[in-house]
């Protein structure tokens, strides 16, 4: 089981060097895919958590979902970034395991309802977080630079016979 996920890690890796899609893309693509599943499953499964096909099915999602943390900890793991980037992927990692202590758990079970609330506050001072360091960064590094537009091209006309 682990090499496997060493495997799809490193295939992972590989493949968004080869493809020029940065790692943090694919994880970022990935969190938002796996919160879709979770979502289904939920409305679909939420309020049978004993039939066979919904267990199934909820073994299947929490084996991508912590297939999905093995892969943020690999880029953890080689991220020299700074700690906002890294704050970001703890942050992913934190939903992909709630994710997986409440499924099929009800909605008013309040362990799993306080700590939706929690993330969504966390992710909500993380956008902001990184609102104000992109605002701060482009207002120091920001080069403008004039791109004259080329004059529109006269179109030939065609000659009188």
């Amino acid at each position: 089981m682990r090499k496997r996920i060493l495997i799809f890690g490193s295939a992972l890796i590989t493949l968004s060097s080869l493809c020029a899609i940065p790692l943090t893309t694919l994880i970022f693509q990935e969190s938002e895919r796996l919160a879709d599943k979770v979502a289904a499953w939920n409305k679909e499964c939420g309020n049978k958590a004993g039939d066979q096909t919904c267990m199934t099915r909820r073994y299947d999602l929490s084996g991508d979902l912590g297939k999905f943390v093995a892969m943020v900890n690999d880029e953890l793991g080689f991220s020299r970034e700074a700690f906002g980037r890294r704050k970001i992927m703890e942050l992913e990692i934190r939903t992909a395991l709630h994710a997986i202590r409440c499924l099929g758990v009800p909605e008013s079970d309040p362990q799993c309802s306080e700590e939706s609330a929690a993330i969504e506050r966390d992710k909500a001072v993380a956008r902001s977080d990184y609102q104000e360091m992109r605002e701060d960064f482009d207002a120091k590094h920001w080069i403008s630079v004039h791109v004259p537009t080329p004059p529109a091209k006269a179109s030939p006309s065609k000659p009188a016979k």
